[in-house]
Parts: C-alpha cells; structure tokens; sequence
C-alpha cells in the first residue's frame, strides 16, 4: 500500500510539472542557471563527504547499526545519502546538456491536446524541470544532514 502511495505522488507530481512545462513554453535559459547551481552543489557535496571522512565523529557512525537496514551502519547510510543525490545531480545536468543539444528547428509535433501541441522538445522540458525540482529539494535535505553532522561532530570535539 505503501508503494502504491508512492508511486500515486510520483505520477501526479509529474504529471503536474509536465503540464506546467509544456503550458508555460519554458525558457531554455532559466535550465542553464539551474545547471549552473547543480554544479555548485555536486562540488559542495564531494567537499561535505571528504569533511565527513576526515571527521572523528565518523568513526561514531560506522559503529552504530542502522535501525533500517541491520546490514549496514549510519555512516553508510549518509554516504549512500550523498551518492543517491550527486548521481541526482549529474543526471540533471546531463538532461540539461540534452535539452541545449537537441535542436529546435526539428521538432516533430507528437500529438495535440487542447489545442497544445505536445513536443519532444516540451516532454524533454519537464523531465528537466521535474529533475531540476527533485534536485533542489533533495540539496535542501542534504545540507540539513551535513548541518546535523557538523554539529554533532563538533560536539564530539569538546
């Protein structure tokens, strides 16, 4: 029940932001900022991860069992934490390469829809701004992890 959840906000949230994409004709400039500041972030996030592996209080973590996996530590899941999101990250910035690649005088219309015409070019726009969305609310979580690391390594400290 719980998957079927999940997967129930998934496709409406796509369905959301495509429709929002393909209604709003979005500018192809606003991806590259985007871009620009998931490059930020992916640096951020190896310079975080080299922090945490150096940090004493890491060793805290790899000595704890996670409540959610018996096979693994804490330090594991917040390194599993960082990867999921810097491969996020660069798989947004590889749409975003795709979307400024493909060219736009060659876009076959697919279908119609209320009198929208639905594009390749519209379709590869939501799943850039879809990804993009993910992107930042997954940096949001990820530097609020960092945060609470940083302070209960400095607490180790003392």
């Amino acid at each position: 029940m719980k998957t079927l959840k999940i997967i129930l906000k998934i496709f409406i949230s796509v369905f959301a932001i495509s429709f929002f994409a393909i209604s709003f004709n979005l500018n192809n400039k606003a991806f590259e900022v985007v871009a620009t500041f998931l490059s930020i972030t992916t640096g951020f996030s190896i310079t975080a991860l080299s922090i945490i592996a150096t940090s004493p209080f890491s060793k805290n973590l790899y000595n704890q069992e996670s409540s959610k996996n018996n096979s693994k530590t804490l330090l594991h899941e917040l390194v599993d934490r960082f990867k999921t999101s810097m491969i996020l990250f660069i798989a947004t910035i590889c749409l975003i390469v795709l979307l400024n690649l493909y060219p736009e005088k060659y876009i076959p219309t697919i279908f119609k829809v209320f009198e929208t015409e639905i594009t390749t070019m519209a379709i590869l726009k939501s799943f850039v701004l879809y990804f993009s969305i993910l992107s930042l609310i997954s940096f949001v979580i990820l530097f609020n992890t960092f945060s609470k690391f940083v302070i209960k390594s400095g607490k180790l400290i003392k």
